[in-house]
């Protein structure tokens, strides 16, 4: 599905179950006025409701259209009495994706234009080299199939190094290291991570669970793995906050914010207002990659037009050396 129509499908069951109507009616009452893969994802929660599933099982059933990630929250901010606040957060979240997408794409229109129209007047000279319109065109169809499979390739790749890495700590690593992705993914899995745990201790879930079920919403291989290595400690009676930074997977503020939660009794507050703070440090991140990933694209394609003009120049300064000059 895409971010868009995700956000908006979560923004109206939000409201819906805000203004005090039953999920069941809710879906139902937007089955009818919906197409699509969305129409799809209500049928189906619908269908699995009616079979007696509990609402982390409808939602867990839509996979992959509703990730496990998004099953996962919802499940527990339903467990805490506010589920039409976790779809709003995810309405939220996926209307940000969706934006930063359409601002990367809106930008990038004019440099992939510029490519595009480059591929065709590197081809047009080898008309007058006496080459057919028909071999024209082809050598420019191929040039420009070349270019989306690289740039589509290239967004497939990301996304898979992206999945993978929810499950492999050392890809995990690596990308935490690689601007600006790195500090994106670490901020956008704090957030996750603050806000499922803070879901789950609303809902009267143990620490123990509340943090593995943290974990896990997290998408983060290291934060998983950490919170691996600190449950022993934290059975043992250590605080939450001690337990965690032995790992060294979280960062100072984080962990000094856990402590005072701890201390003062509020904890829920603490983590709510992390979740928040890493969730609009992430957005901010976004909305810079946004901003330059079209930039980059941009001097891509002036580097690789300028060395295209130097060498049709060079071939075309050898030609005519090789006539002026006499032959031996």
């Amino acid at each position: 599905m895409h971010p868009r129509d995700k956000a908006r499908l979560f923004h109206d069951l939000g409201q819906l179950i805000h203004g005090g109507v039953p999920l069941t009616r809710a879906i139902e009452n937007l089955a009818t006025h919906t197409r699509g893969k969305c129409a799809a994802v209500l049928r189906g929660i619908r269908a699995s409701l009616s079979n007696g599933a509990s609402i982390a099982e409808a939602f867990a059933a839509q996979q992959p259209r509703i990730s496990a990630l998004e099953a996962g929250i919802f499940a527990a901010s339903d467990r805490a009495g506010c589920l039409d606040k976790g779809l709003t957060q995810a309405a939220e979240y996926y209307d940000a994706i969706a934006d930063a997408q359409s601002r990367m794409w809106s930008k990038s229109a004019y440099p992939i234009f510029v490519l595009h129209f480059a591929g065709l007047a590197f081809a047009v000279p080898g008309y007058f080299k006496g080459e057919g319109l028909d071999q024209i065109l082809t050598s420019f169809g191929i040039y420009v199939a070349v270019i989306w499979a690289i740039i589509l390739g290239g967004l497939a790749l990301v996304r898979l190094l992206l999945r993978i890495a929810e499950r492999s700590a050392t890809l995990d690593g690596v990308l935490r290291i690689v601007p600006p992705i790195g500090k994106l993914r670490r901020s956008f899995a704090l957030s996750r991570f603050c806000a499922a745990y803070n879901m789950q201790l609303e809902a009267g879930v143990n620490v123990f669970a509340s943090l593995e079920a943290a974990a896990a919403a997290s998408a983060s291989a290291t934060i998983s793995n950490a919170i691996g290595r600190a449950l022993p400690d934290v059975r043992a009676g250590s605080p939450v906050a001690a337990a965690l930074e032995k790992t060294g997977a979280f960062p100072k503020p984080m962990l000094r914010a856990l402590l005072v939660g701890e201390e003062s009794g509020q904890l829920d507050q603490q983590l709510h207002r992390l979740a928040g703070e890493y969730r609009t440090t992430a957005m901010k991140r976004l909305d810079t990659i946004a901003d330059w990933i079209p930039k980059l694209v941009y001097l891509g394609i002036l580097i690789y037009i300028g060395r295209e003009i130097v060498g049709y120049y060079s071939g075309y300064q050898r030609q005519l050396e090789s006539l002026i000059t006499p032959e031996p």
